[in-house]
């Protein structure tokens, strides 16, 4: 598992580094949540390929898990799946020539071996650059065009920033997520 932890881990610093090496002057937002959570499975089955599971809460939910886990028969009742999950994005501006328009997308992802308890990690990031086409202060809105041409206004949440920026910028929407899950045999 911690193959997994380095793949998400590497993949979110190559992220985060968008934000880090930008320009100081114009305004960034980044906004991220982090879930860890233990399950209990409680009812199994493999034929058709489903698991019932329970959080701590003692809230259950039945999940098909379908025929892609690797080692899925070594899953038994009792046992507990650990989920991570994280997703991080960032908004970044950029000074008109900074930066080109368009779009860029990676992903990964890896799964345990045959013979290991079942485990599997995903990762992918995607970074959209579009430009700023207009800025109405007044009723704080801003509208945005994407290298197709697609336009979209949108009102920040923070007005302010509309005064930090300027038609013909670029700005840089950077998404992330990740989520890994791990069976670990039952302790008690």
């Amino acid at each position: 598992m911690m193959k997994f932890k380095i793949i998400v881990t590497s993949l979110f610093a190559l992220f985060m580094s968008n934000a880090v090496f930008s320009d100081q002057q114009k305004p960034s937002i980044t906004e991220s949540v982090i879930v860890n959570q233990q399950l209990e499975v409680i009812t199994i089955d493999h034929d058709a390929g489903w698991i019932q599971l329970k959080d701590r809460s003692g809230f259950t939910k039945k999940v098909n898990v379908g025929n892609d886990i690797v080692n899925f028969e070594q899953v038994k009742v009792g046992d507990i799946v650990n989920v991570n999950y994280a997703e991080t994005i960032v908004i970044k501006a950029f000074g008109a020539d900074a930066i080109n328009a368009g779009e860029e997308v990676e992903s990964i992802f890896a799964r345990a071996k045959k013979g290991e308890k079942p485990a599997g990690a995903a990762a992918s990031a995607t970074t959209v650059v579009v430009t700023i086409t207009s800025i109405d202060l007044e009723n704080s809105l801003i509208t945005l065009k994407d290298l197709k041409g697609n336009m979209k206004t949108l009102r920040p949440r923070s007005p302010s920033v509309l005064k930090k920026v300027q038609v013909g910028d670029k700005v840089a929407i950077s998404f992330a997520k990740a989520l890994s899950v791990k069976v670990k045999a039952d302790n008690k």
